[in-house]
């Protein structure tokens, strides 16, 4: 049996369940200087410790001792790995997509409220017809691009679960790109409406997204009181 080639192997279980070797240590109950002359090929885990060793570490106790994992256990360990890097990447997309579409939102909407008040007529300078448009592909891309994300998590997680995941981060970012969709057609309908009826309007657009934000808060409620129950 080959020391080294064994250490070198507890050593990469180690770092593919993400523990240190202090952490595997308290996890066997024995100190990290055991654990750190296993990997150094100083010696071996004791017969007593085999065991409890194999389970932390995800595989049986011949595959430790012959250093190599079974085509079973190299399935599973892979689809651990592609789980973790799915998931970081899902997150990573969404923070990307919460900063373009905050920054489309802004844009936008800082653009069309200036303009309303300076400007009688819609797209009246080539710059708001520029700004607009880097608004609307910076919402759309965010948006896309979130989207892809979750539905690349398909290969490791059900349907369901995928949109319980997404649900309330999809909401965040429908909140955040709404702000200049709706400053965008207020500006329209300005053009269209006199200035009187504007404000009217813009109470009944509050009052319609309030209204659908709290019917939406409600069944959240009323559905987790009932799973509750």
């Amino acid at each position: 049996m080959d020391n080294k080639r064994v250490g070198r192997f507890i050593s990469k279980l180690r770092k593919s369940k993400d523990l240190t070797q202090n952490e595997l240590a308290e996890k066997l109950s024995i100190s990290n200087k055991t654990v750190s002359k296993w990997e150094t090929g100083e010696g071996l885990p004791d017969v007593s410790v085999l065991p409890e060793l194999a389970q932390v570490l995800g595989v049986s106790i011949d595959e430790i001792l012959n250093a190599e994992l079974k085509e079973e256990t190299r399935i599973k360990v892979e689809e651990v790995a592609n789980e973790k890097n799915l998931l970081n990447i899902y997150h990573i997309c969404f923070l990307i997509s919460c900063f373009i579409c905050t920054f489309g939102a802004l844009l936008g909407g800082f653009t069309e409220v200036y303009c309303a008040y300076n400007f009688k007529i819609l797209f009246y300078t080539h710059w708001e017809i520029i700004f607009a448009a880097v608004a609307f592909f910076c919402i759309a891309f965010g948006n896309l691009l979130f989207y892809i994300s979750a539905l690349r998590l398909n290969v490791i997680y059900p349907k369901e679960k995928i949109i319980a995941m997404s649900v309330k981060k999809m909401l965040s970012l429908f909140v955040i790109s709404v702000a200049f969709v709706l400053t965008f057609f207020i500006r329209l309908i300005d053009k269209i409406v006199d200035m009187e009826n504007l404000e009217m309007l813009c109470g009944a657009l509050i009052l319609i997204i309030i209204a659908v934000i709290c019917s939406v808060v409600s069944k959240r409620i009323e559905r987790k009181y009932n799973n509750e129950g």
